[in-house]
């Protein structure tokens, strides 16, 4: 006859503690070769291409004074994955995204079509941007110590969708004019170099905040399709979209091996 089980005190305290000693022990297991880093970078691309055009084609023309992506921050969220292969070496991938707009409005005096004074409005936006990149980081002194500094380079491809719209309103009730609308989208090829540091904060060395500084090259410039007024009045039915996200960065982010 099987023996009724009682529970005693004794009992009770000892699996509990052999349950906390054994999530203790596995708590403070080294990490494993993963990390990953979820940060936010701060982009300073270089948009000559697209910042002249808005200055002389459309500040020059019309006596307006809008904005170009000089005068905005270019600010991205990233996912940053490595594997260590070796103490100096972590291999992975990134990914980027993000989306962003320049807008305005100015009263002028007259239209490009003659039909007087009134409101232009332009708007320049990019409805998403993505990357994703092969990684590499090289860590000179192994990953020993709280702060651990690194070089990284990455190769990959870029998207982009955006879309420029120039527009104008009559003050004498002639309507609203469509004068010029490009939709332009496609991939390119992406490339950075940079340094940064992870400083862990904790001797587990699980978490960690990363900062670093980078330099990428990614360029879109190709024709396409031009609607509304501007075009059609002037013949052209094609024009430059030049995509160009060249430039330094900052990233500050955090992270956790596993």
């Amino acid at each position: 006859m099987t023996r009724p089980f009682r529970f005693r005190p004794s009992t009770g305290l000892l699996a509990a503690g052999l349950l906390l000693a054994g999530g203790f022990a596995q708590g403070q297991e080294a990490p494993g070769p993963w990390s990953s880093t979820f940060y936010l970078q701060q982009s300073w691309p270089k948009q000559t291409e697209t910042n002249r055009q808005i200055k002389e084609d459309i500040n020059g023309t019309f006596g307006t004074t809008f904005k170009t992506w000089d005068d905005v921050a270019n600010l991205n969220i990233g996912l940053l994955t490595l594997r260590t292969v070796t103490p100096a070496w972590k291999v992975g991938f990134e990914v980027d995204y993000s989306r962003g707009r320049i807008h305005g409005s100015a009263p002028v005096p007259d239209s490009p079509l003659g039909v007087g004074p009134g409101t232009l409005s332009f708007e320049q936006k990019y409805s998403i941007y993505a990357d994703l990149l092969a990684m590499v980081q090289y860590r000179p002194f192994g990953e020993r110590g709280r702060f651990v500094p690194f070089l990284s380079g990455g190769v990959g491809m870029a998207y982009e969708r955006d879309t420029t719209t120039l527009g104008f309103s009559s003050s004498l009730g002639a309507g609203d004019f469509e004068l010029l609308k490009v939709d332009n989208s496609g991939w390119f090829p992406m490339l950075t170099l940079g340094i940064g540091m992870d400083a862990y904060l904790t001797e587990r060395r699980a978490w960690f905040l990363e900062v670093g500084l980078s330099y990428s090259w990614a360029r879109m410039k190709h024709d396409v399709s031009a609607k509304g007024l501007l075009p059609q009045s002037a013949g052209v039915t094609t024009v430059t979209a030049d995509t160009d996200s060249t430039g330094p960065n900052v990233l500050l982010g955090i992270g956790r091996r596993f």
